[in-house]
């Protein structure tokens, strides 16, 4: 087993170790930083707050499940194909997504959930894309990158349209 199969494997914990810190603090965050959020970015919270009111911990879980779903695909597929490149592609985007929190946190100036494990997953990440671009052409990275980062936004997009979804039939079927 050659380094990058090993590798492969660190996506999808380091993924789900990142989004239980989302799913535990999204709503209370939200809740106690509403007025500071208002008030410092009155524009887009009128356009964020009221759907992430809609979101509760079950339905942004259902989110999270989906996208872990996704991921451990992919990983399964490649591993078992030995074809990485798609794999990579999603792991520079995750990757990304946690160089985000980070510039969220300092825009923000206070904690933002997922900001710990975010610190905590990039050195990694960032080991795991230096030992395994070596072995891709630099074309082939950027169009994968490109690639994982379009999956992602999609999928982003797609996933919280079925959170609504998801929990107003939760509702109906709490009744």
């Amino acid at each position: 087993m050659n380094d990058i199969q090993v590798m492969v494997w660190l996506f999808p914990i380091l993924f789900i170790f990142h989004d239980f810190e989302e799913i535990i603090f999204i709503q209370p965050w939200i809740r106690k930083n509403r007025g500071y959020l208002c008030e410092r970015f009155p524009t887009l919270s009128k356009r964020l707050l009221p759907h992430f009111d809609n979101i509760t911990t079950s339905s942004f879980a259902l989110g999270v499940a989906e996208e872990f779903i996704l991921i451990s695909i992919i990983t399964i597929f490649s591993y078992a194909m030995n074809w990485y490149s798609l794999w990579l592609g999603l792991f520079i985007a995750f990757t990304l997504h946690l160089v985000i929190h980070c510039f969220q946190t300092l825009i923000i100036r206070r904690y933002v959930p997922a900001i710990i494990t975010s610190i905590i997953c990039l050195p990694i990440c960032i080991y795991i894309i230096k030992h395994i671009v070596q072995l891709f052409p630099l074309d082939t990275i950027v169009l994968y990158s490109i690639l994982g980062f379009i999956i992602m936004v999609v999928n982003l997009a797609i996933i919280h349209k079925v959170m609504d979804i998801f929990n107003k039939w939760l509702a109906q079927y709490e009744q």
